[in-house]
């Protein structure tokens, strides 16, 4: 069992133009842009869990990223 991101569609505000996950991950291509629903998603396959995504997330005050176990 190991950690991975997921994000809460409803509390993403990449529409606004918040990208700060998908820029901070150090993972490539593991965060991206949902281009239909302009919302972050993670690939959980590429998902390292280093958490640095909630950090940034929670540190702009959205929240919307939390780590679950898979």
């Amino acid at each position: 069992m190991y950690n991975v991101a997921e994000v809460n569609a409803e509390a993403c505000v990449a529409q606004k133009g918040c990208r700060l996950c998908i820029m901070y991950c150090p993972e490539a291509n593991c965060i991206q842009l949902d281009s239909q629903n302009m919302k972050a998603i993670i690939v959980e396959s590429r998902c390292k869990g280093c958490e640095l995504c909630v950090v940034v997330c929670d540190a702009a005050k959205h929240n919307a990223i939390t780590m679950v176990a898979r």
